[in-house]
Formats: structure tokens, sequence, C-alpha cells
């Protein structure tokens, strides 16, 4: 598989990553940030009993990796090979995380080397990676093309350029890039990239059936690549509940039991169980998932469907989340605040404009659900 990081590969592809949380604050970002904080009210606890943070623990080997990384870039600042290693490090966290924080981090990582017709591929793919996952899709396509004339056969930026044109709807090129895909590497990676653009493209049923061919003819990669495998998985479980096919619930628990923290997954699944008015096991699942945005989202939407006492602190915390979002410029949540208007604040109009903005940009199946939601709530 060479040319294809797994770590990036996992950051980097747009059904894992589009909903998630993706913010990009760089350098120039976060002093905007911050200045736009400085215009905002600022928020005192009202007691000390309230958690403000919570940090990542000193135990945890990856967090030490990293803190090390850094630690020999801040004394290296210009080795390359550093650099990429913690740039690499800190988009796999944000992923795992779901903390945008880190994509600030990668970025920052790769601040000696600012964007140039002479910058090196590698650098340009990371660049590529963070701004797909800020959801700034002409910037990523521009530096992807920048990464394919240097190594046409850089099989992690065509993988990256399907990701964004299958999240823009634009089918035909995502299928071509897939078929680039499979000229640089055989096996799981480009069965799947081409079954997820079938799946959307009235093949789904056999895009369904490629999924599961492909996961059995290349069962040591599988073994092997465990991110791959769960996005596999994933593909082949929504794939198979848009088709109402009853090995929707096998799919997911067999992408479950080889990474039950995936963030992605877990919202996928979330929405399954909504779908199907099971939400307390939503309220069991995310009940320690409050973290991440999307997923909080999801549990909020449980409690309120269970009247749990619970979900009035939920709500707010997300409309206190979205507002920050504002005050950063971010527009990565526009799906997810279109979905929290509508649903949680029964506000259509609200939910309407926000959905129809997040059309403009992204036009996944998600996107068109709440579009067409919202449409139809707001006559």
């Amino acid at each position: 598989m060479a040319g294809l990081d797994p770590a990036i590969h996992a950051a980097g592809q747009s059904r894992t990553w589009r909903s998630c949380t993706n913010i990009l604050l760089g350098l120039p970002a976060f002093f905007l940030f911050l200045s736009s904080l400085a215009l905002a009210t600022p928020y005192v606890p009202s007691s000390g009993s309230i958690v403000l943070e919570e940090l990542p623990d000193a135990s945890d080997p990856s967090a030490r990796t990293l803190k090390s990384l850094h630690a020999a870039l801040a004394a290296d600042p210009r080795n390359r090979g550093l650099a990429v290693q913690a740039a690499r490090a800190d988009l796999a966290l944000a992923r795992s995380l779901g903390d945008p924080r880190y994509l600030g981090r990668a970025e920052a990582d790769l601040a000696p080397w600012p964007a140039s017709p002479q910058a090196p591929a590698e650098i340009m793919l990371l660049r590529a990676v963070i701004l797909q996952s800020n959801h700034d899709f002409p910037a990523s396509l521009a530096a992807l093309a920048q990464v394919l004339r240097a190594e046409p056969r850089n099989a992690q930026a065509w993988l990256t350029q399907a990701a964004i044109h299958q999240a823009r709807a634009e089918y035909d090129a995502a299928l071509a890039d897939c078929g680039q895909l499979a000229t640089t590497t055989m096996g799981l990676v480009p069965d799947i990239c081409t079954a997820s653009v079938m799946s959307l493209t009235g093949r789904a049923a056999l895009a369904l059936r490629a999924v599961g061919l492909s996961l059995h003819v290349n069962a040591a990669e599988a073994q092997r690549m465990p991110a791959v495998t769960v996005w596999a998985m994933t593909l082949a479980a929504e794939t198979a509940s848009r088709l109402n096919d009853p090995s929707a619930e096998s799919w997911f628990a067999r992408a479950r039991a080889i990474d039950p923290a995936d963030p992605y997954l877990l919202g996928a699944w979330s929405d399954y169980l909504l779908d199907h008015h099971r939400p307390q096991e939503v309220r069991t699942l995310l009940a320690n998932r409050t973290r991440i945005d999307p997923l909080l989202l999801r549990l909020a939407i449980a409690e309120q469907t269970l009247q749990a006492p619970e979900a009035t602190g939920h709500i707010a915390d997300l409309a206190a989340r979205f507002e920050a979002s504002r005050l950063r410029g971010d527009t990565v949540h526009r799906r997810e605040e279109a979905r929290f208007e509508l649903v949680l604040r029964h506000d259509p109009a609200a939910a309407l404009a926000l959905a129809t903005a997040n059309w403009t940009v992204q036009r996944e199946p998600a996107d068109a659900r709440i579009l067409r939601e919202a449409a139809l709530a707001a006559r």
C-alpha cells in the first residue's frame, strides 16, 4: 500500500471527518479566534466544581509520544521529518478525540513550509487533508493537484480527492479518482473507494455485495488495516440501511467490534438507532461521549425523545458550542446545527437557512436529508 498512510487516510476520508468536527485553527485563525473572544462576553463559572476542560491522560502512550515529538520539533522546527511525523500524529488525534485543536497544531507543525509551488509534496498533502477537514474543498483540491503533479502515483492524494468529489456529489470525478487510485495500489482501499461512489449512484445493492466480496478476498489486508476495515464495514452498514436491508445491523456490529470508539461509526450507529425508535440505546451508547459535538447532538435528541432531565443541559451546551463556532467564523458544523435547530429547538426556518447554506458546500445523503426535512417542516 505504498503512498497510503493509515493515519492520514483515517483523518482524510470525507466519510469519517465530514461531520466530525474538523475546524482548522492554524495560527492566523487562532489569533482571529482570540480577537473574537475579546469582543464576546466572558464566561465566568458559577462554582469551582464546573469542569472547563478535560486534558488527555498523561499515561496515554499516544499523548506521551506526541509530547515528545512536539518537544523535538520545538528544538528543531525546520526538521521536515519531525514536522511530518508530528502533523500526522496530530491529525490522528484530531480524529480519534474529535478535538479540532489538534488540526491547528498540525497546521502549526507545518508552518515553516508555507504553501507555494516549491513546497514539498508530503507537506502539501498534509495541508490538503487539513483543508479538507475544514471543508475548504477548493483549496484542498488545489493542494492535491500540486501533489499529483509532483507525484502522479500518490495513493493518498487520489483517495482524498475522491472523498472531496464524492462529498460535493461530483460522482464522475470521484469514480475517476478511484480508478487512478487502483493504478497505484490494489486491494481493499480502491475497492471500497469505488463501492462508495456506486452506493450513491443507483448501484447501492451492487456496492453492498462488492464490499462484502472485497473484505473476503482481501481478508489479510483487512486484518492489517483496521481503520480501513471499519470504513468498509460502516459503508456497508449505511448502504444496507438506505436499502432497508436487514444486514445493516450486522455490519454495524462487526465494525464496532473492531473499533467501538470510532466517532463517525458511533454517529452513524446512533442515527440508525434513532431511526428505528431505540433512543435508550443511544443514551447508553453516548452517555460518556459528550466531548464530540455531533455525538452530543445525537445524545440530546435521544434524551429529548425520552424526556430525560439531562436533555435541557445538553441542549444549552450545544447552543453555546454553536455560538462559539460562529464567533470563530467556523461553518463546518452547519449540517449538525441545522439538525439542532429543527429537532431540538423546533425552528424550521433557522434549520432551513443552515441546511441550504450547508448544501452549497457538501451534498452527501445526510445533507440531503436535513435539507429535505427542514424544507418540509418550513412548508
